[in-house]
């Protein structure tokens, strides 16, 4: 054919694949009145060669199946239809290897992945990445430049959140302090990962937590923080020492410097990354709590990314949530929804979103494996994979370390 399909970085039960969409190939410039009735090519093969850069084992994936050759010799044959099938075969790097794959109707993908190695529970094959960097962490960490840094994580992806406070530190800002919250939920083997890893952080005992929620809002505050998540990153943000500080969630990598945020906290109160507006739900929620009619400045009000130095006393900021329990709306735009309605009369600031970007709603050049995040095109400052139904998981964020703790250096040729 006179051009070539464009495989894409896709995930496939949380790990990354090197896929090919055939029927999306074959329909590129119809217009169907349904794209699931299109560009199937039935009953055809699509015929290409693919060339292994190392030797090992290469995981592939088929629907429907394929036929793949090697100097003349069938190597696999599958001349069934059916769903995606996971397979492996052995390859040198180098070699050429042609493939033949079939359509009988519906999906039509084909993609590859480098088999994982089988110790990839959390242990030493997960540490070799920050092992490397965490000099250099140490060494920045000594010279601090912004106010502390909060992480409230559930540590189901503890690589991905060890990843993001790496990023903040080594391309962000170098906080007076790295605080870890959520250790009631860690296993064993994360709470030990983070020792190993992040060694520089105080771990807070969520016993420390719970007496402090429970001395300012009483048991029934205490309680629903440890019924809903979204109430204790609530009352980790604006119930705790410091009352000046970074909180970030565990799914944002800092790709660039936050200084224009940290510079901008000298003359404000609250400065946040952006959302969308969902200033009429934050009312309905808090509106007739906190007295107000409309929200000018925070609309837009993001929690995963933000810097603070709060004005407000601790004690009534309980007796409030404690009022807004009747109504926990949707989870986390509950304590968004919180945030928009108490500072909606202090100085605050919401950052651009071509710096502070969030995919949900604008997408993400190559998608989350394939966007270079090592050079960084984009001028991101921060990538926030909230919303998302399928974020990077620690095989994910694994395979993007070298890029976002190295920067351009990390990015292979």
């Amino acid at each position: 054919m006179p051009f070539l399909p464009q495989p894409r970085w896709e995930l496939l039960r949380g790990e990354p694949c090197w896929t090919i969409d055939w029927r999306e190939f074959f329909r590129a410039g119809l217009k169907p009145f349904d794209i699931r009735q299109s560009g199937e090519m039935r009953r055809f093969h699509a015929i290409f060669q693919i060339r292994p850069t190392e030797t090992g084992t290469l995981v592939f994936h088929d629907d429907d199946g394929s036929i793949i050759r090697r100097n003349g010799v069938v190597i696999h044959c599958d001349r069934t239809a059916h769903g995606a099938k996971r397979n492996e075969i052995e390859v040198t790097a180098g070699e050429c290897l042609e493939i033949a794959q079939w359509q009988l109707d519906g999906s039509w993908t084909w993609g590859a992945e480098p088999a994982m190695p089988a110790a990839s529970a959390v242990g030493a094959p997960r540490e070799c990445c920050f092992q490397g960097a965490l000099p250099e962490v140490v060494s920045r960490l000594a010279r601090p430049d912004g106010p502390p840094l909060k992480i409230y994580t559930q540590g189901a992806c503890p690589a991905r959140a060890a990843l993001a406070i790496y990023s903040m530190i080594l391309r962000g800002y170098a906080p007076r302090a790295v605080l870890l919250y959520g250790d009631y939920q860690w296993s064993p083997e994360t709470r030990a990962f983070f020792q190993r890893v992040l060694p520089f952080a105080a771990c807070v005992p969520s016993a420390e937590v719970l007496d402090n929620i429970r001395r300012l809002g009483g048991s029934a505050l205490e309680r629903l923080a440890q019924r809903h998540w979204f109430v204790m990153k609530t009352c980790i943000s604006l119930l705790r020492e410091p009352r000046e500080f970074c909180l970030m969630d565990d799914d944002i990598f800092i790709l660039d410097s936050v200084r224009d945020a940290i510079d901008a906290l000298r003359d404000r109160v609250f400065v946040f990354a952006p959302d969308a507006d969902y200033e009429q739900l934050y009312l309905s929620l808090w509106g007739g709590i906190l007295g107000r009619s409309s929200l000018p400045g925070t609309r837009r009000l993001n929690t995963g990314l933000f810097w603070m130095r709060n004005p407000h006393d601790p004690q009534r900021i309980a007796s409030l949530l404690l009022r807004g329990s009747a109504n926990l709306g949707p989870m986390g735009l509950w304590e968004q929804g919180f945030f928009a309605a108490l500072f909606a009369g202090d100085r605050t600031l919401e950052l651009p979103t071509q710096r502070y970007f969030y995919p949900l709603f604008d997408g993400l050049p190559g998608g989350i494996i394939g966007y270079d995040y090592g050079r960084n095109p984009c001028g991101f400052a921060s990538v926030h994979f909230g919303g998302l139904v399928e974020k990077p998981g620690d095989t994910v964020a694994l395979a993007l370390a070298p890029e976002i703790l190295n920067g351009a250096a990390g990015k292979p040729e």
